[in-house]
């Protein structure tokens, strides 16, 4: 063997052990196939992928270094079909007895479904394999349209073992078509390995009906990079191109090279790309029928042939027989390759067991007393003192037993000091802690209560009360403590606290009510009766303000009465409407005016009242389903709108398959009440999906949320503003009293 030799071989295996599984974009695939060594053919509509697996079925049935044997009725079937019309046999039983018989002689027709096909491959009568092919419509791979298979071809061959790509040189004069062929191999290549990578698997050029290129004689000119210029295609296409021509087996026969060179000038986009990026990659011309079909008529996009009389396939089994050696030469360098795994796991082992303290003390035991902490504690965001007595001793034992570990006193001693803190943390510390902070949390509670301005919103409309964010966080705080232990201080406290809480809502939503205003009074009482010793100063506190808003509601009210019966309802008359917010006009103005119309003398009043109950029913139309008319005054050019109204909380179905554009004098109409969230969504492309997956959407959330849509509304991710107004405009429709 020659060092050159020697060399190509270190570079095929270095090629190798770079990866060979390292295919594809996607590490999980798409599509389940059959197990076996994957071979690709990927080729275009007419370019006799089917004919090839047919003549090669037949070729290796009497080959020596490369034997085929069908494994399924499938794939059998199909190779018989294909066999009978090629060479124009078929079968009958007119006779009696079942014989065979001359017929016409034809190519299959087009591929128009997907086949696996699935045999048994013997190379050099000694290496057995399973082998996987696929044979599919060649639209599939086209890059003019998208076709159903195509999503399932990309994956066959992202996941392949090797791959043949069939060229038709009869497209050599078609300009268009052969660049787009070539664009379609360039893009399966890049997702083999993108970026320049290098090639993973085998690489092979088949080109297919080589007998209508001029000087293509025989089973000589079939393969074209022979062993002495295998290292040539570790340099790029120019030099490849050179060398090749200049291959006397090229040179020699002028007409010969001149269809050399031009099928390699047509595939010089995809050869750029394959030249320097990996050593197993050949080049072959091959001819199914060994000489050129008949023509005898055209079709829509193609010619109609008739296979010759005699067929003497050439060269059909060697781009089969090359692409398996060499996908065998890789799996044995790749079983060299986990040898090589094997001893830098025996390294990597020695370095895990030197590490080992570190391993176990930073992954395992470190973690191990803040997970206990935080599972127990999380039911009660956080309150120690909340949780039994049990529950505090689990994560006391925690911390104990981590810091007197064998680990941490020996190799992490510097650790041991604050775990023995934290254990005497939960030992004495609990119980105080809490109760200060769930102090704190009744503090607040008691300063909302006091001032009536962050009191619940009441709204008639429905007898309901809109609590804030505040009170939300506040009293979901204070129920952390209402669990776990039921026989704490904490427990019992936190306790009274949302049960005079629950009363205190009742109360808000009924303004008229005395009764709500007396349970609490009576709540209160009995708090104070029986749980005295215990009761926090902060408990106590609470307790005085509840008692206190009784009697400030009723001089509250009896302010308003005196107020009214003065002549003051006509400033009330002026603050309601000069406030612009329509939450404030159309919910808290209404609050406030069933609690003054609660006070009025109906008779002395009456004409009062009547104005105060027109307003009210006016507010209350915005809770009812009505009619909007808008137009859209200014849009980014080229984009059009889709709007859809929806109940809170759902989301829109874009049903309607409508665009709204601006500048619309007629405008456009929605129906909208309280509480309904309005979606707008804009497109500014031509593949409009009537609002589904749009360039960009807004959510009008909010009860009065119709608002927000009048004037500007900016697309935060677009970074576009719309323009809309309303006829007649919104703050016109809201209600004043008259």
């Amino acid at each position: 063997m020659r060092f050159g030799d020697l060399f190509k071989i270190f570079q095929k295996g270095s090629k190798a052990a770079s990866g060979h599984k390292g295919k594809g974009k996607g590490s999980a695939p798409a599509f389940a196939w059959p197990p076996g060594i994957r071979i690709g053919v990927f080729g275009h509509t007419n370019t006799g992928k089917t004919v090839y697996f047919t003549v090669l079925n037949e070729e290796c049935k009497i080959s020596k270094k490369l034997q085929i044997s069908v494994t399924d009725n499938a794939t059998a079937t199909e190779f018989l079909n294909n066999y009978r019309a090629l060479w124009g046999l078929g079968t009958t039983s007119e006779v009696g007895t079942v014989v065979d018989f001359r017929g016409e002689k034809k190519f299959p027709e087009s591929t128009a479904t997907e086949k696996l096909l699935l045999f048994n491959a013997i190379l050099d009568r000694s290496k057995k394999v399973s082998v996987v092919a696929y044979d599919y419509p060649g639209e599939a791979v086209s890059i003019a349209g998208r076709h159903d298979l195509t999503d399932k071809v990309v994956d066959f061959m992202a996941g392949c073992d090797g791959i043949l790509f069939f060229y038709d040189p009869k497209i050599i004069g078609a300009e268009l078509e052969a660049q787009a062929r070539v664009a379609s191999f360039v893009n399966i290549l890049e997702r083999l390995a993108p970026l320049k990578a290098r090639l993973p698997i085998p690489i092979a050029v088949v080109v297919t009906k080589a007998d209508v290129l001029a000087g293509f004689s025989g089973e000589e000119k079939v393969t074209l990079i022979g062993p002495d210029d295998e290292y040539i295609i570790a340099e790029d296409f120019e030099s490849f191109l050179e060398t090749m021509l200049e291959n006397t087996k090229v040179a020699g026969d002028p007409s010969w090279s001149g269809s050399v060179r031009s099928v390699m000038v047509k595939l010089k986009d995809f050869l750029r790309i394959v030249i320097g990026r990996t050593l197993d990659f050949q080049f072959f011309f091959v001819s199914a029928t060994g000489q050129t079909p008949e023509k005898i008529g055209t079709d829509i996009g193609r010619s109609l042939y008739t296979p010759p009389n005699k067929m003497q396939p050439i060269g059909v089994k060697e781009p089969f027989y090359w692409l398996l050696s060499a996908v065998m030469r890789n799996r044995s360098i790749t079983r060299f390759r986990k040898v090589a795994k094997f001893i830098t796991t025996i390294c990597l082992l020695w370095i895990v067991l030197y590490s080992l303290p570190y391993l176990l003390h930073f992954g395992y035991m470190y973690s191990q007393p803040t997970k206990v902490e935080t599972n127990i504690l999380r039911p009660y965001n956080g309150n120690i003192g909340a949780a039994s007595e049990a529950e505090r001793l689990m994560i006391k034992n925690a911390y104990r037993n981590y810091a007197e570990s064998w680990l941490v006193r020996t190799f992490f001693s510097e650790f041991e000091a604050p775990a023995t803190r934290f254990k005497k943390y939960y030992e004495t510390a609990h119980l105080k802690g809490a109760t200060v902070t769930l102090d704190q949390y009744i503090t607040q509670l008691t300063a909302m209560i006091a001032d009536t301005t962050q009191w619940p919103t009441f709204r008639p409309s429905d007898s309901s009360l809109i609590l804030s964010s505040e009170h939300k966080t506040l009293i979901a705080a204070i129920e952390g403590y209402h669990a776990g232990d039921t026989a704490s201080v904490l427990y019992h406290s936190s306790g009274r606290i949302l049960a005079c809480w629950k009363f205190f809502l009742d109360a808000v939503s009924q303004p008229g009510s005395d009764a709500a205003w007396q349970l609490i009074h009576n709540q209160v009482g009995a708090d104070r009766k029986f749980a005295l010793k215990e009761m926090s100063e902060a408990e106590k506190r609470f307790g005085d303000v509840l008692l206190s808003q009784k009697a400030k509601k009723e001089q509250i009210a009896e302010e308003a009465r005196t107020t009214a019966e003065l002549g003051g309802w006509e400033a009330r008359i002026a603050k309601i409407s000069k406030n612009p917010s329509p939450d404030y006009r159309l919910d808290s103005a209404v609050a406030e005016l069933e609690i003054i119309k609660g006070q009025l003398d109906k008779t002395a009043n009456a004409q009062t009242i009547a104005r105060i109950d027109a307003y009210i029913a006016e507010a209350n139309k915005w809770n009812d389903l009505q009619s909007f008319h808008y137009r859209i005054d200014a849009a980014p050019d080229g984009s059009h709108l889709h709007v859809e109204v929806v109940d809170e909380g759902k989301t829109p179905t874009w049903a309607v398959q409508e665009q709204y554009v601006a500048g619309y004098q007629r405008g456009y109409d929605l129906k909208w009440k309280a509480g309904d969230q309005v979606y707008i969504a804009i497109d500014t492309g031509l593949a409009c999906q009537w609002g589904k997956n749009a360039v960009d959407y807004k959510i009008l959330d909010g009860k009065y949320s119709i608002f927000k849509m009048d004037g500007d509304v900016l697309f935060d991710n677009l970074r576009k503003t719309v323009r809309i107004s309303f006829n007649p405009p919104l703050k016109k429709r809201i209600p004043e009293i008259k």
